[in-house]
């Protein structure tokens, strides 16, 4: 069996507004919830919001703390169910936080991408 993407994690400063992004306004239905973490099962791979992690677990794993540019330089691609889909999305997140509004690209998709609570880029696509 290949390698396959299990789980990404992503250090959130406030897990219930994170939660609500991923949940109310993406629609990944929560799988999980845990003391300091909060898992969405997508299918392929599970999406873990987690806590900012205590300096003692952070050395542990040989991390540094994310501080305020956490969301720099990381895309979190999620698939809906649709074009239209794309656009309810968009709509629900205020203008601010829209990098890239809904648009047809050239290799047959629908996206935007939009930023979520800690500023991590949020691809939203679907196949045309």
């Amino acid at each position: 069996m290949p390698p396959s993407l299990h789980q990404s994690l992503l250090m959130v400063t406030e897990l219930e507004e994170s939660t609500a992004f991923y949940r109310d306004t993406v629609g990944l239905a929560v799988d999980r919830e845990a003391d300091g973490n909060v898992e969405f099962d997508t299918g392929q791979a599970t999406l873990v919001l987690e806590s900012d992690f205590e300096p003692d677990v952070l050395d542990a794993f040989g991390l540094d703390d994310p501080g305020d540019e956490r969301g720099r330089g990381v895309i979190v691609a999620i698939e809906v169910d649709g074009p239209d889909a794309v656009d309810e999305v968009c709509e629900a997140v205020p203008d601010e936080d829209v990098r890239l509004a809904p648009t047809d690209v050239d290799w047959g998709r629908r996206m935007a991408i939009v930023s979520d609570p800690d500023d991590y880029a949020v691809e939203i696509s679907a196949p045309l």
